[in-house]
């Protein structure tokens, strides 16, 4: 953030706008000037305003980098989502070829929970460790109306499914995992490890491509 300098003599700038307006004809101008001036921030106040943004910017830059993980109570499949909840790797154990596919996409999608939890808990951290970033926060009408029509799509859903119907997946409007499924029988046995990770790994981030698309429409 680049700070606006302040100059030296801008309490004594003030003073002389508020002398100058006291001496302007009543009307719509005077008044206007008058409002001007009572909106001009103290020097205390920008210097405040201008801390709590160069920490607000510090920490959504922070935020942006980090990955959430998350593993099945059986650690099946661990995967890694971003910030916003995107698929950013998914691995599957060796093992899987004593699993069925259910046991499998089972387990996946609760490694997607355990990571889910994981970014949510790290939310509600940052928001209790800077609870006066919060308390600062200018109330945003347009903000709140983006998210109520998000709201107001969460039952649509996008999906995606393997050109050789090996597995499909689905999401919500904000890409979270709602469904998982391996549709080939013996998909966990005929399969390695790691090109079934592959396969699922993108034919998440394609229903989620998806996902996007549509929030960039609601959003528009």
């Amino acid at each position: 953030m680049n700070r606006i300098e302040i100059p030296e003599d801008y309490e004594d700038r003030l003073a002389a706008g508020r002398h100058a307006a006291a001496r302007l004809p009543a009307g719509a101008v005077r008044d206007g000037v008058d409002r001007a001036l009572e909106a001009a921030p103290s020097r205390e106040r920008y210097e405040q305003a201008a801390d709590l943004a160069e920490r607000a910017q510090a920490l959504a830059e922070e935020l942006a980098q980090r990955g959430f993980d998350g593993t099945d109570p059986d650690r099946v499949a661990w995967l890694r989502l971003d910030y916003l909840g995107r698929l950013q790797s998914l691995s599957l154990s060796p093992t899987i070829d004593r699993l069925s596919n259910p046991a499998v996409a089972d387990a996946i999608q609760a490694a997607w929970t355990s990571a889910e939890a994981a970014r949510s808990e790290h939310v509600l951290h940052l928001e209790r460790t800077h609870a006066d970033l919060i308390a600062a926060r200018v109330p945003d009408s347009g903000g709140d109306e983006l998210r109520d029509r998000i709201a107001r799509c969460s039952h649509e859903r996008f999906a995606h499914t393997t050109d050789d119907d090996l597995c499909s997946a689905e999401v919500n409007v904000e890409g979270r995992l709602t469904e998982f499924k391996f549709l080939v029988p013996n998909a966990t046995l005929d399969t390695e490890c790691e090109d079934l990770s592959v396969q699922a790994t993108a034919t998440i981030q394609t229903a989620q491509a998806k996902a996007v698309e549509r929030l960039g429409e609601i959003l528009a």
